[in-house]
């Protein structure tokens, strides 16, 4: 059927009191999407342009609220289910995420398990973040190994649940990994040699030798990311015009934006439209709106 909605709305309403609350709205628009469904959710600290990225993978110049202050601006996770512009006869489904490391909140709990439902919930997850892919880029992302404890599978043909780190079920229903790495500035080489955005990943993802703690914190994080998301792509971004201009970002034209990011968004946005699966539970079923909203 038809996808009706015009405009984002909530599905999971983050509570000053850091409740998470499902919205009955956004799922009675889930229950008439009888389509199989293609999930994209971005998650990242907050004021990196996530936003930005879906609105551009929704094919709208606004949609989702993009931020200028120095506060968080999405709250909770918000929703945008829309014809998919590649797959005929499926829902491309969109969820916002809030901003990580928002230092008014002070509740990094809360931003595990907004992460946590982002992973759940998607067929492919865009992770944003700014600069490079460094240590503290990956100290950042210590979500990541948070992960098995807040998740359990339940084991096929035994009917109880267990740790996901004990279960090969655990990463058989995780999503596809896109690293977005903004702002960039570096030149792609490595001992003078020009490499790839996967390349530059993967050396990222890298493990120190040995046993000593700073190997064992260095290793954490990107052994976690290796195990989890097998199926993994990094996409780099220059910054898209100048300072000044970057607070109405939204209100730019397209030849304001710098050409080589216009042209980085535009492989970016192909990619993700034309290799995001649609979301599947265990057993190989196939998700609809229906399905997702139970």
């Amino acid at each position: 059927m038809e996808i009706p909605m015009l405009a984002p709305i909530c599905l999971i309403e983050n509570s000053p009191a850091g409740e998470l609350r499902v919205q009955q709205e956004a799922l009675r628009v889930l229950a008439e999407i009888s389509q199989p469904v293609v999930v994209v959710a971005i998650a990242g600290l907050y004021h990196t342009g996530k936003s930005y990225l879906m609105n551009k993978l929704a094919g709208k110049r606004t949609g989702f609220s993009l931020g200028s202050t120095i506060q968080s601006h999405t709250k909770g996770i918000w929703m945008w289910c829309l014809p998919h512009p590649r797959r005929a006869g499926h829902a491309l489904v969109l969820l916002d995420t809030e901003g990580l490391g928002d230092m008014e909140k002070g509740d990094t709990k809360n931003d595990t398990w907004i992460f946590t439902l982002a992973v759940l919930l998607s067929s492919t997850l865009v992770y944003n973040s700014l600069g490079t892919i460094s240590q503290q880029a990956m100290d950042q992302l210590h979500y990541v190994t948070e992960l098995t404890e807040c998740i359990k599978v339940k084991v096929a043909g035994e009917g109880s649940w267990q740790e996901g780190e004990d279960s090969a079920e655990f990463v058989r229903f995780f999503p596809a990994f896109v690293w977005a790495v903004r702002d960039f500035v570096l030149q792609l080489e490595l001992d003078r040699q020009e490499i790839t955005e996967d390349k530059y990943l993967e050396n990222g993802l890298k493990l120190k030798t040995g046993s000593s703690r700073r190997a064992q914190l260095h290793n954490l994080p990107r052994e976690c990311i290796r195990q989890f998301f097998p199926a993994r792509k990094c996409f780099v971004f220059v910054q898209p015009a100048g300072r000044r201009d970057l607070p109405r970002l939204e209100e730019l034209q397209e030849d304001e934006l710098e050409p080589e990011f216009r042209e980085q968004v535009a492989r970016f946005c192909r990619h993700v439209w034309e290799t995001s699966k649609p979301k599947t539970i265990p057993g190989g079923h196939v998700v609809t709106g229906a399905t997702e909203c139970r």
